[in-house]
């Protein structure tokens, strides 16, 4: 009886297409694609995190691009919850550089 379900599914995309709706259907597709991929972009959007390597790191910490292993979190206790370029480079010294990402600061130390 399953099979039934599938021949009404047929119609129906065959009903599109005598409407004209391939070309719809395939806008629709590629419109569909764009929205699935917007999230993962915009993860960090609202501001409640950063995007650090292959993760994230929540508000309030920056991303030590070379941690050993690769990009990792770090929390710094000086600057609280709200961890910016001119605190961690206050705490960390010269000889790091910071840039502001979306979300938080992004930290390289030599």
């Amino acid at each position: 009886m399953s099979c039934g379900g599938g021949s009404a599914q047929g119609p129906a995309k065959t009903a599109k297409d005598g409407e004209g709706g391939k070309g719809k259907a395939g806008e629709s597709e590629d419109q569909g694609g764009e929205d699935d991929s917007a999230p993962a972009v915009s993860a960090c959007a609202d501001g409640t995190c950063l995007e650090c390597g292959a993760g994230l790191c929540p508000k309030g910490f920056y991303c030590d691009e070379k941690a050993p292993g690769g990009a990792a979190c770090s929390w710094l206790p000086e600057c609280g919850g709200a961890a910016t370029c001119a605190c961690v480079k206050q705490v960390l010294g010269a000889s790091c550089s910071c840039s502001e990402k979306q979300g938080g600061p992004s930290v390289s130390c030599q």
